[in-house]
């Protein structure tokens, strides 16, 4: 930013409900990749949002440690999931399919502002909830022009083949919708034990608000539990990516999210 600005400042007109909402993200560090960067770039050259975007995160600040207890809607959407039927999985080119804190924290922001927040969306907590459900596609062969890959893409963005570098075999695949998102995942098994690994199409979405940041393999990831389960959450070519399993230790989930397979592992 370009020195102190004043919280008097009046907030610039015209500005969409995305527009507000990416500022609300960017205030309370969920928002990434392109739109993070053209944002920060319209913020320096704005007294005016360079204003609300302090005020914006002197809010997140006073909302740290907020516990927020988890939406019955997650619980309802999973059960409904059990007993609708799912579109079927297996395909090379899938096309563009689709924290609880920190969305609250967003709509909170905006609502500060006296303006519009952008409206709900998927959050990695419910995004992770999908490796409790069964698959619907019972198997998901390797991709024949990566050994490395399995034929499974959403929203452009590969699943890695885990088997003979880690031993997590996969285990069958699901499509499902969260807040207007496709999603797909695809399980992995090892010794009894089974991972989800879930993709989200659209624009990134942020971590958990209780989240530890790591880095490894030089891809910045985020631990958190849920339930019992050990959760990490990335970005793979903008989209978010969440791994999930019960009785794994947090450590391999990190290495089994950072794995490029020497580039071979798009990210």
């Amino acid at each position: 930013m370009n020195g102190p600005t004043s919280h008097n400042e009046p907030v610039p007109e015209g500005l969409s409900e995305r527009e507000l909402g990416d500022l609300a993200a960017l205030a309370d560090g969920r928002l990434a990749g392109r739109r993070r960067r053209e944002l920060e770039r319209r913020v320096a050259g704005s007294p005016g949002l360079q204003a609300a975007l302090d005020r914006q995160r002197s809010a997140a600040s006073a909302l740290r440690g907020v516990e927020l207890p988890a939406p019955l809607r997650l619980r309802e959407r999973i059960e409904s999931a059990r007993s609708a039927p799912s579109r079927p999985v297996r395909r090379r080119r899938l096309g563009t399919l689709g924290g609880i804190a920190a969305a609250v924290c967003a709509a909170v922001l905006v609502a500060l502002l006296v303006l519009p927040s952008e409206g709900g969306g998927p959050t990695v907590v419910e995004a992770s909830g999908l490796a409790v459900l069964p698959a619907t596609q019972a198997s998901v062969p390797p991709d024949p022009a990566n050994p490395n890959l399995l034929d499974a893409v959403e929203d452009g963005v590969p699943f890695p083949n885990l088997a003979d570098q880690f031993g997590w075999r996969e285990a069958g695949a699901r499509s499902d919708e969260l807040e207007g998102r496709e999603t797909q995942t695809v399980f992995y098994l090892r010794g009894g034990r089974r991972i989800g690994y879930t993709i989200l199409a659209g624009d990134a979405i942020g971590p958990p608000a209780d989240s530890q940041a790591t880095m490894l393999n030089e891809v910045e990831l985020w631990a958190s539990s849920v339930d019992g389960r050990q959760v990490v959450t990335w970005y793979r070519d903008g989209r978010t990516c969440v791994l999930s399993g019960e009785d794994v230790d947090r450590a391999e989930l990190l290495e089994l999210a950072s794995w490029k397979a020497e580039g071979a592992v798009p990210f």
